[in-house]
C-alpha cells in the first residue's frame, strides 16, 4: 500500500523542495484547486503534491522521490487525457507541462518531443517538412498523456 504525501516527514519534503527548480504545489496553496483541474470535469482527484517540472533533472528527482517514499505517482503531460490518468489521490503528480520542445530531424525523418507538448504543436512543427506523426486525433491531447 502506498504512503500518502501528508504522512511524510517535513524534512523529507524539504529535501525535495531544495532540489527542484520548478514549483511544488501542495493542497494548502492558493493555486492548488486550479492546478488539479483537468479537461474532463468528472475527474475530481486530490493529489498530495504537484511537482511542476521545468527540466529533466526535476523529473528525475520527482520520480526518485516517489519511488523512495513509496508514493502513488501519476504523470501529467501538457494536454488532456479523457480518463484523468494524470492525477491520483493523496500521491505525487509529476507535471510535464513545462517541458515543451520539438526538434525535427530531416536526415532520418524523426521528431523528438517534450512531454509537455500537445499533438497540435507537433503537427505544426512537422508539417512544413512533409512529415506527420500518426498519433492523436484531437490537437489538444497531450503527447505525454
Amino acid at each position: 500500500m502506498s504512503k500518502k504525501v501528508k504522512d511524510l516527514d517535513s524534512t523529507v519534503i524539504e529535501a525535495l523542495v531544495s532540489q527542484i527548480r520548478g514549483r511544488i504545489i501542495f493542497p494548502k496553496d492558493t493555486n492548488y484547486d486550479e492546478t488539479r483541474k483537468v479537461y474532463n470535469a468528472m475527474i475530481d482527484k486530490h493529489p498530495g503534491m504537484f511537482v511542476m517540472c521545468v527540466d529533466v533533472a526535476d523529473v528525475m528527482y520527482a520520480v526518485n522521490f516517489g519511488r523512495d517514499n513509496d508514493l502513488l505517482v501519476a504523470v501529467r503531460g501538457g494536454g488532456h487525457n479523457g480518463g484523468g490518468l494524470g492525477l491520483c489521490d493523496d500521491g505525487l503528480v509529476i507535471d510535464l507541462s513545462g517541458l515543451k520542445s520539438i526538434r525535427v530531424d530531416t536526415t532520418d525523418n524523426t521528431v523528438t518531443v517534450g512531454g509537455g507538448n500537445v499533438w497540435g504543436e507537433v503537427d505544426h512543427a512537422t508539417h512544413p517538412f512533409g512529415l506527420a506523426v500518426p498519433a492523436g486525433i484531437i490537437s489538444t491531447t497531450g503527447v505525454g498523456d
